[in-house]
């Protein structure tokens, strides 16, 4: 019997009303644990998908609505060709994340919460999809601005980029950024946090994750993120790089004599 995962979609219906276009400036907020505590495996495109579902939870939501949206929408908002073999590795991404775990460390309560980011998905041979978020994430993406703890960005940002390293370290930027721009933005943290962070190999040594990682990440980030002007610096304790920073040099409304 034929995966049903790969099947040939029967149409390309848009079942949406809302403009793509708009859709992408729709603003992604969440919890700062999910941005430096969070540990998981997910690839540039589940990323995306991921930010285009949380972009969808309002302010004053409850609780977790179930999402409708279709593989043409996916694709539009995500700026993907759209094609029967599009639509299907959409398909095999979202059966992925239902399986990925996630660790989410809370530092106030000492515990890890381990989880799976949906509940449900289903998905229709004209193309619909619905899905749900997982209710353990509440804390993380729901009610955020009773405790004021979150960071806030555009999935068109998040869209761009190609790479999972840019995206999450993009977000780590985000996050570091307490006033809005006003000043130089760091994160910092030895190569084991950045590894961690970023979810790239235990294995590499600096030399490898600065060539790998750091510096393609921050090249592309330079190139497509309007207010980001990225600056690796490091520290060596003898012959071993011990702590990096990485400063956005971008600061909103600088005045200039």
């Amino acid at each position: 019997m034929a995966d049903k995962r790969y099947f040939l979609w029967t149409n390309d219906r848009n079942f949406n009303k809302e403009d793509f276009e708009q859709q992408r400036f729709f603003q992604v907020a969440e919890h700062n644990d999910l941005i430096t505590k969070a540990r998981h495996d997910l690839n540039a495109r589940e990323l995306k998908i991921m930010d285009y579902v949380v972009s969808k939870i309002k302010p004053e939501d409850e609780h977790f609505n179930v999402i409708q949206t279709s593989m043409y929408e996916l694709s539009n908002v995500l700026d993907l060709k759209r094609s029967g073999r599009t639509y299907s590795q959409l398909a095999q991404n979202l059966a992925d994340m239902r399986k990925k775990d996630v660790y989410i460390y809370s530092e106030e309560e000492k515990r890890v919460t381990m989880t799976g980011w949906f509940e449900v998905v289903d998905l229709w041979e004209n193309g619909q999809v619905q899905l749900k978020i997982n209710e353990r994430f509440a804390p993380f993406l729901l009610k955020l601005k009773d405790n004021g703890n979150y960071t806030q960005y555009f999935l068109d940002d998040t869209v761009q980029l190609k790479s999972k390293y840019s995206i999450l370290l993009y977000k780590l930027i985000r996050e570091a950024d307490k006033d809005n721009g006003r000043s130089i933005a760091i994160v910092q943290g030895s190569p084991d946090d950045f590894k961690q962070w970023l979810g790239a190999p235990k294995s590499y040594a600096y030399g490898y994750l600065k060539r790998d990682v750091l510096s393609p990440a921050i090249k592309e980030i330079n190139l497509k993120i309007k207010d980001m002007d990225l600056e690796l610096f490091q520290a060596k304790r003898g012959r071993s790089v011990t702590q990096v920073e990485i400063h956005n040099n971008f600061i909103r409304n600088r005045q200039f004599n």
